[in-house]
């Protein structure tokens, strides 16, 4: 009797599950712990958190020029290992400058990590299927997403903050099986991969970059991620400290509250497909981030704690919203050719904003109060609405 064996895109579903279920097991936590229970200064939260991203957004750049091939699934495995091996460290160093480099290495893993997994699931599946196959893709993302704060709101109370990174790492195990699998069986895969030594147009890189920045489409959505992620990058390091320290929040709530953000976040994703027959793509974008910016002044001004959980909610559900919508018009408007390293450098905006959020508001979260910061994410939120709104009125005219 033959046993059961996965599919390779089910495979690839498994690890978009895990990686992201292990990023979100940390996120509600991180702050709290560096400040907390390493005891670290508040700049020095921004700059943990911010090394991640910064080296997640080099990394994207390189991995931008990504073609499938048995060295790139050798490298997945390898990512995957270390990428699960990091957060075990977390609880092992006391010294703010060793997490920092951890938490570098870990970035560059998660990049090829989030890259690669997003083009291979797209190869393991007919082409006739792909639709159908990338939405499974992005469901098990939302599952992961949701797993994350799950775990992290259980384990708190009977493990602690330190021990609940150790579960950040089991989580990562289930990608690590699924990568091994993916090395070990490439041969097999490899026939039903429908892109795989398709030849596609030679472009001088130069050229392909500068046709992808030029692209008005490219900039509106780049654009509203990057101002999104900015905002995002500033909630994810600031909020647990504020819902600690000024809403009187436990651990575990805080953590509860980024379920919510997530669940509302998962919800308008699903709905997504449905949103978009109804209203324009770049429409949305400008909406979403106009709303983002109410709602990023709403954390700064109220200070109620229910309030603050359904503003932080909220947000969510525009996540949910701007990061496909920027994906559809960039596969809509972009020539097949660059679509690679297009979706590269759209995904690098979101690093890009978490990463230089928190240095760029450090200093006002010391002088003016963690509150501060939100009003911050605002304004600046404010003026990529605005860079989004120019740009639409270009694109009518032309």
């Amino acid at each position: 009797m033959k046993k059961p064996q996965l599919s390779p895109h089910l495979t690839m579903c498994l690890i978009g599950f895990s990686y992201i279920a292990s990023s979100s097991v940390i996120a509600p936590i991180l702050s709290i712990y560096i400040k907390d229970v390493m005891q670290a200064p508040v700049e020095m939260v921004g700059l943990v958190t911010s090394a991640f991203f910064i080296s997640s957004a080099l990394a994207k750049l390189i991995l931008g020029f990504f073609a499938g091939g048995k060295r790139t699934i050798s490298f997945l495995l390898i990512s995957f290992i270390i990428f699960s091996l990091c957060p075990a460290l977390y609880p092992l160093t006391r010294d703010v400058f060793v997490l920092t480099v951890i938490r570098t290495v870990q970035g560059f893993s998660y990049a090829f990590i989030g890259t690669a997994s997003l083009i291979l699931a797209a190869l393991t599946i007919s082409s006739l299927e792909r639709d159908k196959g990338v939405g499974i893709y992005t469901a098990f993302l939302s599952l992961g997403l949701l797993a994350g704060p799950l775990i992290t709101t259980f384990s708190i109370p009977f493990f602690g903050v330190s021990n609940t990174f150790f579960f950040a790492a089991l989580a990562g195990l289930v990608g690590i099986y699924a990568a091994y699998i993916l090395n070990r069986k490439f041969s097999e895969i490899e026939r039903d991969w429908q892109v795989i030594g398709v030849r596609v147009e030679r472009e001088p890189l130069k050229n392909k970059i500068l046709a992808i920045i030029r692209n008005r489409m490219f900039a509106t959505a780049f654009i509203g991620n990057l101002s999104f992620f900015i905002l995002f990058g500033i909630i994810l390091v600031y909020a647990p400290l504020y819902a600690k320290g000024n809403l009187n929040f436990s651990d575990e709530l805080v953590s509860m509250v980024f379920l919510l953000y997530y669940v509302a976040t998962t919800l308008t994703r699903l709905n997504v497909g449905k949103i978009v027959q109804k209203v324009s793509k770049d429409k949305l974008l400008l909406l979403g981030t106009a709303l983002s910016v109410l709602l990023a002044f709403s954390l700064a001004y109220f200070k109620n704690g229910y309030v603050f959980a359904a503003v932080f909610a909220m947000i969510g559900a525009v996540q949910g919203i701007l990061f496909p919508v920027g994906s559809m018009l960039i596969a809509e408007r972009i020539h097949p050719s660059r679509n690679v390293l297009a979706n590269s450098l759209y995904m690098m905006g979101i690093d890009m904003g978490q990463g230089i959020a928190p240095l760029i508001t450090a200093g006002i979260a010391i002088q003016y109060g963690l509150a501060s910061t939100f009003t911050v994410s605002a304004v600046i939120s404010a003026f990529g609405a605005i860079a989004i709104l120019l740009m639409s009125r270009l694109n009518q005219k032309s």
